[in-house]
């Protein structure tokens, strides 16, 4: 009797297993920013800043790279738009004493303009965070008050001056070295899922991370790609930087996942957005399940937060400030990845072919979609659990073709089925 081991009965539970130890638990670092008032604005002064360079990683030889101003074009004054251009030059402005707060002063910004607020300020600084994923070193606190008729901010840095430098230098050398390792000729697809994979196989989910004081750098790019260990947001963060740097536009969207704070990231794929959440594919039993989902599917398990001009943004903080809309399917992983059936007889040479060539890589996954007008529940009777027992037909057929000396094992067929996608993923083991 052959044996088939079901990872999951449906998409649903296939996801509600994965989140269950790799989820994104977190009070986001930047979305739980603290604000102080200083009445007196008693700032100490700009002596013993180190300016740091901002050096930018070479682009990779072979794609043209594009800036990110997701964050900025969504500003609605001039006095936001000052106080994000000053912040461009202010972070890179850090003291090397550390303050009572274990934090370093950055350059101060000054808006000329009595009427700006905490909330302007606010959405200036999710605007930037938005727009620079490679400033990691910004944390989470920041002080601002009135002096005359200007409105001053005081930004932080985790690390000192000099510390920084070091840490900006060795982030570069790092994506620079991605970049030189990316393969030519990629179209955007397939750059998008090879850095993918790229990041997940480099970097393991810091479980057990709420806040910036139990690790700062997994909230970060630095994370990311020096230490391999990141939370949600280190990860979008990441996505933005390296999909940025090969001309695919990629920002990062905020919401809930598991009744969370969430953060994941919407891409544009040959001039469709999706949703791209590479966290929660960072896992054993993930499959692609979040590569370029539409907005039905990604509601499914997560919730996606209003856009600032919609929300009481004195709530939870929690808010977008811009959303496109996500509606086709064409790029998602099982649409494009999948070997596609639409009728059991007319499409066997097609799934042997496809085995085989599984099989010469000595893939261990090999995913099936079923066409639409097919019964999923019928459909999957018929190929794995009643005759005719198609799968396996197809799978003693692409045996019989296969000159090597492993085949196939057809006795012990692992299976997560995704009902949401009309496919299922058929793990492959060899004898």
């Amino acid at each position: 009797m052959k044996s088939i081991k079901y990872k999951a009965a449906s998409f649903c539970l296939a996801v509600s297993v994965f989140c269950s130890f790799s989820g994104c638990f977190i009070n986001d670092m930047l979305q739980d920013a603290q604000g102080q008032l200083f009445e007196s604005v008693k700032f100490d002064d700009d002596s013993g800043y180190t300016e740091v360079t901002a050096q930018t990683a070479a682009d990779s030889p072979y794609y043209t790279a594009k800036a990110a101003s997701y964050g900025y074009d969504s500003l609605d004054t001039q006095s936001q738009k000052d106080c994000y251009n000053d912040m461009c030059t202010a972070v890179y402005r850090i003291a090397e004493e550390e303050n009572e707060y274990g934090l370093y002063s950055v350059g101060k910004v000054n808006i000329k303009d009595t009427s700006f607020t905490e909330t302007d300020l606010e959405k200036c600084i999710k605007a930037f965070t938005m727009d620079h994923p490679e400033v990691f070193w910004i944390a989470n606190r920041y002080t601002y008050g009135a002096a005359g008729n200007q409105f001053v901010v005081q930004l932080y840095s985790f690390v000192s001056g000099e510390e920084c430098k070091k840490r900006i230098a060795k982030l570069t050398d790092a994506v620079n070295t991605l970049m030189t390792n990316i393969p030519e000729g990629l179209n955007e697809y397939h750059l998008e899922k090879y850095l993918h994979d790229t990041v997940l196989s480099g970097c393991t989910y810091a479980a057990g991370i709420k806040e910036a004081e139990d690790g700062w750098e997994e909230f970060t790019v630095y994370g990311t790609l020096i230490n391999g260990s990141a939370v949600c947001e280190g990860y979008s963060h990441t996505m933005e930087l390296l999909l940025n740097k090969v001309g695919i536009e990629c920002y990062y969207v905020n919401g809930y996942g598991e009744n969370s704070p969430h953060m994941w990231n919407i891409v544009n794929i040959d001039g469709n957005w999706y949703h791209l959440d590479a966290t929660w594919d960072d896992n054993d039993n993930a499959y692609y399940h979040y590569f370029n989902l539409d907005d039905s599917t990604v509601r499914h398990d997560h919730v996606i937060s209003p856009l600032y001009e919609d929300t009481d943004v004195s709530e939870d903080g929690i808010y977008n400030l811009w959303l496109p809309e996500c509606s086709s399917d064409s790029a998602n992983y099982f649409i494009v990845e999948s070997t596609y059936i639409y009728d059991f007889e007319e499409c066997r040479d097609t799934m042997v072919t496809d085995l085989v060539k599984a099989a010469e890589n000595k893939d261990t996954e090999f995913t099936v979609r079923f066409d639409k007008s097919m019964d999923f529940n019928e459909t999957m009777k018929v190929m794995f659990n009643g005759d005719p027992y198609y799968m396996f037909d197809y799978i003693m057929e692409a045996n019989e073709q296969l000159d090597t000396d492993y085949k196939i094992n057809d006795e012990n067929v692992s299976l997560i089925i995704l009902e949401q996608f009309s496919s299922v993923v058929v793990k492959l083991e060899y004898v």
